[in-house]
């Protein structure tokens, strides 16, 4: 039986990694200006509802919406960042490998490059390849 994945190629094109990631920033850096915007609506609603239950509830919603966007922002800042320094990450490992085809004499690079996400690459339970053909 083939390997599933024998065909599909992994490609990183450091640009788009950086336009992704300046994108991200621009709109993360926006969020905050907007979500600003929700206090005026929600308090004009809660105040038509003095008394009632629910004017608080808007209160509350609003307030919850405005904490996890204005938190959204701040994800997509930091994830754009990220994208920023694996484009730079992947730009330094190019030139590397070009310069150690250049000089064969060149050392080794000393390690790996940190990876800016802290991906845990820790495999999990291993099947025999018998249970996998099984399925």
């Amino acid at each position: 039986m083939a390997e599933q994945d024998a065909g599909l190629e992994f490609k990183v094109k450091p640009g788009e990694l950086d336009g992704c990631g300046q994108s991200a920033q621009h709109i993360g850096g926006l969020i905050p200006g907007e979500t600003a915007k929700l206090n005026d609506p929600c308090g004009q609603a809660a105040g038509g509802l003095k008394g009632f239950l629910t004017a608080g509830a808007i209160t509350s919603c609003g307030t919850n919406w405005k904490t996890l966007l204005d938190r959204l922002g701040g994800d997509m800042g930091d994830v754009g960042t990220k994208l920023g320094t694996s484009a730079t990450y992947y730009r330094q490992a190019e030139q590397n490998a070009h310069n150690s085809m250049r000089n064969p004499n060149a050392p080794a690079p000393s390690g790996p490059e940190p990876d800016p996400f802290g991906t845990d690459f820790t495999p999990g339970p291993v099947r025999p390849r018998s249970a996998k053909a099984a399925e």
